[in-house]
């Protein structure tokens, strides 16, 4: 178990939240101007940057959950 990985865990999926409901209180139909295509444009390039890091650490995490379980009714039985 690695306490420092888990608690990181959590402070992405906390910031992750906390973006997509600031997100979700920006009314996309109607943004204009200058100053909010640049915060948007700048918020995208680095959106698009963490995912990339995520899907990373996803394939590896997930790759070894998978071959320590991968079932929700428990661990696989040894052969």
């Amino acid at each position: 178990m690695d306490a420092e990985a888990q608690s990181l865990w959590h402070e992405v999926a906390t910031a992750s939240d906390e973006v997509a409901a600031i997100v979700d209180r920006i009314p996309g139909l109607t943004v204009t101007g200058a100053e909010t295509r640049n915060e948007l444009e700048r918020a995208a390039a680095l959106l698009t940057a963490v995912a990339g890091i995520l899907r990373r650490t996803e394939r590896r995490e997930g790759a070894r959950y998978a071959t320590v379980n991968r079932s929700i009714l428990g661990p696989d039985p040894i052969p």
